[in-house]
């Protein structure tokens, strides 16, 4: 018996030192998906995978503060047909969170390298807002890497404008006084202010992102922070498609003439979406989706 106890202790140690960037939180168990963790890009990136093996491969980069499990919703809608990854990037959810760097260019090379790690050929890109800026330079960088690239409202224009060092502390501010509000509290203030109308089921996995994340996150701003889409998008060859927010028509415009830059790609304005078009119209977006791939030789 003091064998078995002291077995287990030095299991516990070694998962501390494992998780020495944080108190030690484990992923809870969802549903039937995979939970599991590679090291790539020097980082522990934790990702969820969900569907069949064998099936063509999505793989899903999530907003800035958000994690994996946003996609879960999307992602149950597709798993029958598809092999899906949904990781959560770093200094996010329940991979590693270092001092940094938090670049693009960084978030890039632990995407590639879990692409790699994992063995996927050929995947489909899929990201949300920052998620978006990375597989747009993933797909720039190494355009034979991805079958195709799909991005939901990625920074463009007017809002990628406002994303500069000037707002860096107070969103950080907003991002330590998120993570220290206890998980009701945030999923009340979702519900009640901040995203009306989503699906009850999407509430959670909102707050339990906001309290995951680490606010050095937010250093992504200094540098190139989210990238130029007029230098980035002329460089992507694999098929495209931008699922924009809605906008006034003047923002639609210099969209569109952003959009127009891709080689093989096409830009859609969701009308009446939000930041979150996957939980502010999510037919509409599944829909969107089903047709451009619909149109790809898998």
């Amino acid at each position: 018996m003091r064998m078995l106890e002291y077995l287990f202790l030095i299991v516990l140690l070694f998962a501390a030192c494992e998780q020495s960037e944080m108190a030690t939180v484990f992923p809870v168990p969802y549903r039937y998906w995979e939970s599991n963790s590679v090291q790539c890009n020097g980082m522990r990136i934790h990702y969820w995978r969900a569907g069949t093996k064998g099936n063509p491969v999505m793989v899903l980069a999530h907003g800035i503060t958000d994690y994996g499990l946003n996609w879960a919703t999307l992602a149950a809608k597709f798993e029958k047909e598809y092999d899906i990854v949904m990781y959560d990037a770093r200094g996010h959810g329940y991979s590693q969170k270092p001092d940094g760097p938090y670049s693009l260019e960084t978030h890039m090379e632990d995407l590639v390298g879990l692409i790699q790690s994992l063995d996927i050929k050929k995947p489909i890109l899929l990201g949300h807002s920052m998620g978006g800026s990375v597989v747009a330079l993933t797909g720039a960088s190494y355009p034979d890497l991805p079958t195709a690239i799909i991005m939901e409202d990625p920074p463009m224009g007017e809002e990628l404008e406002k994303l500069t060092v000037d707002i860096q502390t107070d969103w950080k501010a907003w991002i330590t006084k998120q993570s220290t509000t206890p998980k009701e509290q945030l999923i009340k203030l979702a519900r009640t202010e901040y995203h009306l109308g989503w699906p009850a089921f999407e509430y959670d996995h909102w707050a339990e992102a906001k309290l995951l994340v680490v606010p050095n996150v937010i250093n992504i701003l200094e540098g190139d922070g989210f990238g130029n889409p007029d230098e980035i998008f002329p460089k992507i060859t694999a098929p495209t498609l931008i699922l924009k927010a809605d906008a006034e028509e003047k923002q639609r415009e210099r969209h569109l003439k952003t959009a127009a830059l891709l080689p093989n790609g096409k830009l859609l304005h969701i009308q009446g979406a939000n930041h979150l078009i996957r939980n502010d119209k999510p037919e509409e977006m599944e829909r969107e989706i089903r047709a451009f791939l619909s149109s790809l030789s898998l």
